[in-house]
């Protein structure tokens, strides 16, 4: 590829990633419908979570357990797991998610759960899962309690990668490129290195010329 093409390549590239930042500004609100269900249960509804903005983490959220003390209780005896599906309504698309957690760490926790939206770099929800809180263990019971959550939404943005430094490598090119022109590079590699790509052939050639022509044993 040429020298040029190259430059004009990596300047695409940067107003690709300036154009992609620049799409970050917009910030449209979104709504999560929540459905849940404890074991091989049917679905049943739990409530939704209304986005206002994901930019500055803007949310409220209504629900209802839908299920009682007990069932949780018998779920965690069971050992089954505890189902979150969610249907998310952003920008005219709708996306479906599915995160799951033991029961019993649900019960033990007395339904303190955290549910974190996941939003890539252009804004969109990609994901959406739930975890408790990280001291529970399902080491034990938990006494009776009103099965009513207690949610803490959390909104998870992903990072930036780096972006190349483009105007320095343009000018180093452009400076190779004048300095070639007034003759001004200097090549300080050693012998070996300029010249490797003859001499390789010739140590090759003096080897195999010795290999086809042994010394004749003395009489």
């Amino acid at each position: 590829m040429a020298r040029q093409s190259v430059v004009e390549y990596l300047l695409a590239f940067c107003l690709l990633i300036t154009g992609s930042l620049a799409e970050l500004e917009t910030d449209a609100s979104s709504v999560i419908y929540l459905s849940h269900s404890l074991g091989s249960r049917a679905l049943e509804s739990r409530g939704q979570i209304n986005v206002k903005s994901l930019k500055s983490g803007s949310v409220n959220i209504q629900q209802d357990s839908s299920y009682d003390w007990k069932d949780y209780r018998e779920a965690a005896e069971a050992n089954d797991f505890y189902h979150l599906e969610a249907l998310v309504k952003y920008n005219g698309i709708e996306r479906t998610f599915l995160t799951s957690t033991k029961a019993c760490l649900l019960f033990e926790s007395q339904l303190a759960d955290i549910i974190t939206i996941h939003v890539d770099l252009l804004g969109n929800i990609y994901g959406v899962s739930v975890a408790t809180p990280h001291n529970q263990q399902c080491a034990g019971d938990a006494p009776e309690f009103d099965p009513t959550f207690n949610t803490t939404v959390l909104i998870s943005y992903m990072e930036h990668g780096p972006i190349p430094d483009v105007a320095m490598f343009v000018q180093k090119v452009e400076q190779e490129k004048v300095a070639k022109e007034r003759g001004e590079t200097k090549d300080n590699r050693s012998f070996i290195a300029k010249y490797w790509m003859y001499i390789v052939p010739l140590v090759l050639v003096f080897m195999m010329s010795g290999a086809s022509n042994p010394e004749q044993p003395a009489r």
